[in-house]
């Protein structure tokens, strides 16, 4: 008989400590069949007052944010800052493999909880602290948020266009990004102490994971060479931008090599566009173009498209070999018919924000994926505690005296 098939992450016990920076993380490991406990104080997890809110009311239970970000994962209500709330969180971490926190450095070793600490109960723990500059360093005490991160990292000088300011990313952009290399590090440092029996502190800085992604980093390193924002354009493709169109704005990016601008010439030519001397074979090479990138392709490119729908261009673009790609707004990607026909988009039923669309997991595996709702606040008191020894009795005590 075959065996039935598991997640790939069932068995694994994390608890989460992540407030909106680390939130993301814990989610995956919870979509991959992880059992994660989050840890709320008694009342409600702060992430529960973050929008929008179903209806536009500022309920914990309603948070938008805190369903999306909390399927698949349970919840319990505990007082942290109260020794009984201490001891009873070092029973768990006894009987877990990861604890995932977001804390101001040293704000788990004021609790007696940091990595050491708990490492002694349990030698096979694996601990990941998520934070804006990490744990060592002069600015590990510095404050930090979405926006510190973006800038500091590097990214926001290059966002933007040329003559303006610099941008911030919309949607808490460095977040989702340190979530996914914490949980690559986290998984990484699991896989370690399979094989050695040793558990480890993983120390994630949000400004690192931001500055990892800067391409042009390597031009300073190696030429000393700075560049600034260039829009939606591309250092090395000629042209790369988002143009107009009839009912918003597509995009393109036509690298150095000279078969695409060939092909994306041959279909302006074939719309009856007069390209000009853009036909020349001197312009094969991007080189040649970026000099005429403003005063002659831009406005050939702009006065063919304006035309065409997004959607007319990208199956255009296909026909003539050309990526080419829709600027989707949120109503675009909610009804693409790709991603309805992959299933990315899955209906879960909340008890009270009701049943809803939620963005699916992106990845397919042969057993798929949970998709329990986000818990209620301190939903699973009593089949966390109970399960380390904790009766009735014991629980209306510790709800009276504040500890859950």
């Amino acid at each position: 008989m075959a065996e039935e098939l598991k997640l790939p992450l069932e068995g694994l016990r994390l608890i989460d400590l992540c407030d909106e920076k680390g939130v993301y993380c814990t989610k995956i490991f919870a979509d991959l069949g992880a059992d994660v406990i989050k840890v709320e104080k008694p009342g409600g997890d702060a992430t529960r007052n973050i929008g929008p809110f179903k209806d536009d009311d500022s309920h914990p239970e309603k948070s938008l944010f805190f369903a999306y970000n909390n399927t698949n994962k349970k919840s319990i209500t505990l007082n942290l800052n109260s020794a009984d709330g201490q001891d009873i969180f070092k029973k768990l971490v006894r009987r877990s493999d990861t604890v995932m926190e977001t804390g101001s450095p040293g704000y788990m070793a004021s609790l007696g909880l940091d990595y050491s600490s708990l490492s002694k109960l349990n030698p096979e723990l694996v601990m990941t602290s998520i934070t804006g500059f990490g744990q060592t360093g002069p600015h590990r005490d510095f404050k930090s948020s979405d926006i510190v991160s973006f800038a500091m990292g590097g990214l926001m000088y290059q966002t933007g266009d040329a003559d303006m300011p610099p941008l911030l990313a919309g949607g808490l952009q460095t977040y989702y990004v340190s979530s996914l290399f914490a949980a690559v590090a986290t998984l990484t440092a699991l896989y370690s102490r399979d094989a050695t029996g040793q558990g480890q502190h993983v120390d994630v800085s949000i400004q690192e994971c931001i500055a990892t992604l800067l391409e042009v980093m390597c031009f300073y390193l190696y030429a000393g060479r700075l560049h600034r924002r260039r829009g939606a354009r591309h250092l090395m493709a000629i042209p790369s931008d988002n143009y107009p169109c009839k009912d918003g704005y597509w995009s393109i990016c036509v690298g150095p090599h000279s078969a695409v601008w060939v092909r994306l010439v041959a279909w302006m030519l074939n719309d009856g566009i007069d390209v000009g001397e853009l036909a020349n074979p001197e312009y094969e090479v991007g080189s040649k173009r970026w000099p005429v990138i403003d005063t002659k392709i831009d406005p050939i490119i702009k006065e063919w498209s304006r035309q065409y729908t997004k959607a007319r261009i990208f199956d255009e673009g296909q026909r003539n070999d050309v990526a080419v790609a829709p600027v989707s707004t949120a109503k675009d990607v909610a009804e693409d018919p790709h991603l309805d026909a992959r299933g990315f988009f899955e209906e879960v039923s909340h008890p009270v924000i009701g049943t809803a669309k939620y963005p699916g997991v992106p990845w397919r595996l042969p057993k798929g994926h949970m998709t329990r709702p986000a818990p209620l606040i301190g939903e699973h008191n009593r089949e966390v505690y109970q399960a380390l020894g904790l009766s009735n009795e014991d629980l209306i005590i510790l709800k009276g005296a504040g500890v859950i």
